[in-house]
């Protein structure tokens, strides 16, 4: 018997002990199931019935003694013949499902009774009746006795089933065990020797051994037999090849030559192989596709019979490689191999390919990718000859561009949006300049454009104008209108010595300017401007170093209930205490704080200094603390605020945030769900300097500010310009209709007090009440007799 048929016989036999076993666990499972099926049908359900009847029997029996007791027979007379069909039928259903023919003739009699009682209800006595149906319910209790004794007796013959049950699996597991121990010993004793022979004879083959002794049955057909007379077969086979190698050389050899000449066909470069007789004797495919077909076994001067071609080969010991031009055009570099044994081999090489992939990496380098402007590297180059030529020629211009608002559109449209603005803006550069002109991508939203030959400024002056308007016309961007601007500084050379690097940088100085005065515009260098920017520099590096040694206080003003004069609340302004300067307005340093951003910290700063301050106070005194639109970057401001809130242990409805209308410029949907989820805290919001941005009344729609605070500028014109009461009393009935306190800031005179109140301003805050102050001074403030909950007189708390 072969292996397979040993494996398969016992692979079978033991199939057939695991499904004798598992057909005696399923048979002692269908007999468990059956006997738990007929406790339940037969028995649970039947005695639930008997129950049911026996319930019926005693609440008719009671009801007919509370009849006798209270004398109305009638009545419980109404409830037995009510009872008793009821109570027929659940026993009809015990009749049917009795465990035993006893239990259903018992019923069966019980049933009868009960009927022929309710046939003679009617004759007989309120005495009688209750006896009737006392007799009928000992009769109940004895079958409902019957039916559990006949239910038990079922319970004890499954637990006997299950017990027997156990024993004979167990009995069957230990057959199946022993059969399947019996069958793999017999299994092992039929293939593992002769495997481990076959085995040892492999290891001897592989170790180098062929004259082993190889014997097996030559009429079987088994698998461990046919092993061995591979085996055999295979050390013959060594042998025979073993004694064939030598033979064998040759073919190799071709073989290795086929695969040469596959590399050789493959070569990007051509190649030409010349014997030690200086004859043409291997040229690859790239070699025919370059030149044609050359005459094999020739001489080189004879290899294409034209002395143009022969100059491929015109190498001489001395030089390894030269570069030949062809008659049509082409050129090649040429490189020239001696070969070991004899003759020579030479590859040649496109140039023209190479020269285009070097031009493109050197426009790469000098050109800007994304718009295909030169860039700096170019700049800087063209600056030096530029130069060069103004020393000798009229005069040089260098502009620097910076873009208007390129910051807010790369935020909100995103950066594809922003590359394919800046693609258009060069077009419409380019379009504005002359040929001789260059105009340079120095990165970002920075463009620079040379221009030579200035006979004057006003020239430089006419091109600033033609791309301040041409930048100030809408782009359409990927279906999107995106309106944008720049600003220009213009730098002149004034003795031709000036250096490219001072030149961009008097152009940087007149750019700053020209933002600083508004945008959209240009303005020439001064030599002003530098000591402008060196004082801005210095105010730069003491404003970093004033973050990191916190020469910051937080001074506090009042904010005065109309009602009442009640203080409410609090400011919180920010105080910059410089050691050598002093105090240092906020004018000054916020707005370049926010450029640099540093508002960040210092706005993080003055929350937390506030919060914990105001905990301190008495009552439920307010604190307003004024957020930078920079500070709603990043997406950690909530964070932040609920931070400060719970280190503070300050109440959310203490904490007022004031925010201006610029931040809701960009119509940015993060900034709307920031400010709801600021206002989930528990935190108060206030648009701050209403009026003096660009309103609209859409901020107020979508977001539900607590208070709206009038700018000072109208506060101070009362009284001298009619327009300021106007608008405040717009105001203040826009507030009061949207349901939001309105605040007047810097009510500085008693009238402006008295006209603020009439118009019905909510809320006050001015010197005409107090100047910010320190924190210690609030708390002096607040605990002063002058301070009273109910009345704040203007002045009260001024000095």
């Amino acid at each position: 018997m072969n292996l397979r048929m040993k494996i398969l016989g016992g692979c079978v036999a033991l199939a057939c002990v695991t499904a004798a076993l598992g057909a005696f666990v399923q048979s002692s499972q269908r007999d468990l199931g059956s006997i738990a099926i007929s406790l339940y049908d037969n028995t649970f359900l039947a005695m639930s019935y008997l129950r049911s009847a026996q319930n019926r029997l005693l609440h008719a029996e009671a009801s007919l003694q509370r009849s006798n007791i209270a004398e109305v027979i009638d009545d419980g007379r109404a409830g037995v013949i009510a009872a008793l069909p009821e109570a027929a039928d659940d026993l009809i259903v015990a009749v049917e499902r009795a465990p035993s023919q006893e239990a259903q003739l018992a019923a069966e009699n019980l049933t009868t009774s009960l009927l022929q009682l309710s046939e003679k209800i009617t004759v007989l006595s309120s005495t009688e009746l209750s006896a009737s149906i006392q007799d009928l319910n000992s009769t109940l209790d004895t079958l409902v006795e019957l039916y559990a004794a006949e239910g038990f007796r079922q319970r004890r013959s499954a637990g006997q089933l299950i017990e027997a049950s156990l024993r004979h699996t167990w009995l069957a597991i230990g057959l199946s065990l022993l059969i399947a121990l019996l069958i793999t010993a017999i299994l092992t004793r039929a293939i593992i020797p002769p495997v481990r022979a076959a085995v040892a004879i492999a290891r001897a083959i592989a170790g180098g051994r062929f004259d082993n002794e190889i014997t097996s049955n030559e009429g079987s057909r088994s698998e461990t037999d046919e092993l061995l007379r591979a085996l055999a077969t295979m050390q013959a086979s060594f042998v025979e090849l073993l004694a064939a190698q030598e033979a064998s050389h040759s073919g190799r050899m071709e073989a290795q030559l086929a695969r040469f000449d596959a590399a050789l066909s493959n070569m990007v470069q051509g190649l030409c192989l010349f014997g030690p007789d200086d004859t043409l004797t291997v040229v690859n495919r790239r070699f025919v596709e370059m030149f044609g077909q050359p005459a094999m076994g020739c001489r080189k001067e004879e290899a294409f019979g034209d002395p143009q071609m022969a100059r491929l080969f015109a190498l001489d010991d001395h030089r390894d490689s030269i570069c030949c031009d062809l008659a049509d055009g082409r050129s090649f570099m040429v490189t020239r191999r001696a070969v070991t044994g004899g003759g020579w081999l030479a590859t040649y090489e496109d140039l023209a390919e190479r020269r285009q992939a070097e031009a493109r990496l050197v426009h790469m380098a000098h050109h800007d990718s994304l718009t295909g402007l030169p860039n700096r590297a170019m700049f800087r180059e063209h600056m030096t000859h530029a130069l060069g030529r103004a020393q000798r020629q009229a005069g040089l211009a260098v502009m620097l561009l910076d873009l208007d608002r390129f910051k807010t559109v790369n935020d909100t449209l995103g950066h594809l949006t922003g590359d394919a603005l800046l693609c258009q803006v060069a077009e419409r550069l380019k379009a504005c300049t002359r040929p001789a002109d260059l105009v340079v991508r120095l990165g970002g939203d920075e463009f620079a454009i040379v221009q030579e030959a200035v006979a004057a400024p006003e020239d430089v002056s006419v091109l600033a104008e033609r791309l301040v308007a041409a930048l100030a016309e809408p782009f359409h961007v990927e279906g999107q209108q995106v309106n944008t601007g720049t600003s220009i500084g213009i730098a002149l050379t004034h003795d031709g010595l000036d250096e490219a690097n001072e030149m961009l940088k008097r152009a940087d100085l007149a750019l700053y300017r020209a933002k600083e005065e508004g945008r959209g515009t240009w303005r020439f260098f001064e030599p002003a401007m530098n000591a402008r920017v060196v004082a801005r520099r210095q105010l730069e590096q003491d404003l970093r170093r004033a973050v990191t040694e916190e020469q910051f206080q937080v001074y506090y003003q009042p904010v005065v209930e109309a009602e009442g004069g009640q203080i409410s609340g609090f400011e919180a302004l920010v105080r910059w205490v410089h050691p050598e300067r002093g105090m240092v307005s906020p004018a000054e340093f916020i707005p370049l704080a926010e450029e640099l951003g540093l508002i960040r910290a210092i706005g993080g700063w003055v929350l937390r200094q506030a919060c914990s301050a105001a905990a301190a106070w008495p009552g439920e005194l307010k604190v307003a603390v004024n957020l930078s639109p920079v500070q709603f970057s990043g997406g950690a401001l909530v964070a932040e605020v609920a931070s400060a809130l719970k280190h503070a242990g300050l109440a959310p409805h203490c904490l007022e945030l004031e925010i201006t209308e610029s931040l809701l410029l960009t119509d940015d949907a993060a900034v709307l769900a920031t400010l709801h989820e600021l206002r989930a805290l528990g935190v108060r919001i206030a648009m701050d300097d209403f009026g003096t941005g660009y309103s609209s009344l859409s901020y107020l729609q979508r977001f539900p500010f607590d208070k709206i605070k009038i700018d000072q500028s109208f506060v101070r014109g009362l009284g001298q310009d009619e327009h300021c009461t106007a608008i405040i009393r717009a105001v203040v009935g826009l507030g009061k209709a949207l349901g939001m306190t309105v605040n007047a800031e810097g009510v500085e005179t008693a009238e402006q007090l008295e006209t603020l109140r009439a118009e019905g301003c909510g809320e006050f805050q001015g010197y005409l009440f107090s100047k910010p102050r320190p924190s210690q001074d609030v708390r002096t403030m607040l605990g002063s007799p002058e301070y009273s909950p109910a009345s704040v007189r203007p002045g009260s708390v001024a000095a």
